[in-house]
């Protein structure tokens, strides 16, 4: 048997990279063994020669060489395959050469899987997101930011307005207090994302299709914003001007401190997760105070409830170039490609599997949505700018 010529092809199509030519050979040559122990022990040895090993559960292990064993049904009589338990709990699934991975997380039963093909998305790829956004000045003039060039963009007032390769920075040029607050809004597109710096320091790092309005310098007894969408927060400390940031329903209120805000309108609550330092959120008339690695959560019928134990790496995992799901349902994983990769998302028929791990946002769409069909729960369908999701 042509071991090594099969395990270059296993390669490819783990980091869906083979030809439908590359495909139909490694399938037949996987219907040529008669034991199929034999074969899980090359699929075995193939995935661990990468150096790149990542200990999952068993049925994620099960579904991953399933999979792959459907594909040759047409070639041979499938056999029953019995993973032991001890070499299923480290196998990595996904993408190999980018270190990131996907595995299947189900609630109930684990259910047989159904036969696929493996995912390409052909000439209907989306390339990712990149950092894009339009500033709005006080007096309506609208700069692109991505085709504006390095430098100083505009001035107002005492304040100046620079760009420097994807960070947007407000300088400070006189001691003096402006005449009047003159505010500004910082918008990202699907697709976008951007990084400001404020007047007085702080850093905000503002996800797709998100705005931030702000003053372009900081004058009285507080620091306002107001935020629609996501953003993460790196605030300067000023305990004699309080920092807060306005957003539908509630306000946050800091002295100086790291938090990340999602108050996307299609997202069921807005979560304010504390990373560093203390935070209020105020509501109404009450009032809830967050420690570190604590998330406040305010549902569509206005309950806040805290989480105390937050993923914190799942939060920021944007910030970090990262898409990062634990226990995500499909619906959750799909509003973040749609908004990155700038699609439309439907649904034909019902996915109840729930999906964790992790890729960089800085792949072709093609290979998360590949990576999510490698568990067999899920496919995929592209049209245009639209993404069909199928069981």
């Amino acid at each position: 048997m042509p071991s090594a010529r099969l395990e270059y092809l296993l390669n490819r199509y783990l980091s869906f990279e083979c030809t439908s030519e590359e495909e139909q050979e490694l399938m037949e040559l996987a219907s040529k063994f008669d034991n199929d122990a034999d074969l899980k022990e090359l699929i075995d040895r193939t995935i661990k020669n990468t150096g790149a090993e990542i200990h999952l559960p068993e049925n994620v292990a099960d579904s991953m060489f399933q999979n792959i064993l459907q594909r040759a049904t047409p070639l041979r009589k499938m056999k029953t395959w019995k993973l032991h338990r001890a070499a299923a709990a480290a196998v990595i699934v996904g993408t190999l050469s980018l270190g990131s991975y996907f595995f299947l997380r189900n609630s109930g039963q684990k259910t047989d899987i159904a036969q696929t093909e493996n995912f390409t998305a052909g000439n209907n790829d989306a390339a990712p997101g990149k950092s894009k956004a339009v500033l709005t000045l006080s007096n309506g003039t609208s700069i692109v930011l991505d085709s504006s060039q390095n430098g100083v963009l505009a001035t107002q007032g005492n304040i100046k307005i620079s760009k420097l390769n994807g960070s947007l920075a407000y300088q400070n040029t006189s001691k003096s207090k402006p005449a009047e607050t003159l505010y500004n809004t910082i918008s990202t597109p699907n697709g976008g994302d951007y990084q400001l710096i404020l007047a007085d320091g702080s850093k905000v790092w503002l996800n797709a299709a998100s705005s931030l309005r702000f003053p372009a310098n900081f004058v009285g007894r507080e620091r306002k914003v107001e935020l629609i969408g996501e953003a993460y927060f790196e605030v300067a400390k000023n305990p004699s001007m309080p920092f807060k940031v306005k957003l539908n329903g509630m306000e946050v209120e800091v002295l100086g401190t790291h938090f990340n805000i999602n108050s996307y309108a299609d997202e069921s609550a807005i979560r304010t997760t504390l990373l560093e330092g203390s935070i209020k959120i105020n509501r109404s008339n009450a009032s809830n105070l967050l420690k570190p690695g604590q998330q406040a959560m305010l549902d569509k019928d206005g309950k806040i409830s805290v989480i105390n134990d937050a993923d914190l790496d799942e939060v920021v995992a944007w910030k970090e170039g990262k898409f990062q799901f634990d226990r995500a349902d499909i619906h959750n994983v799909m509003r973040q490609l749609a908004r990155w990769y700038n699609v439309e998302v439907e649904y034909k028929g019902t996915v109840a599997s729930h999906f964790g791990g992790t890729i960089s946002r800085d792949v072709n769409l093609s290979k998360v949505l590949g990576m999510l069909h490698l568990t067999g729960e899920v496919k995929f369908q592209v049209q245009d700018k639209k993404v069909i999701v199928m069981p």
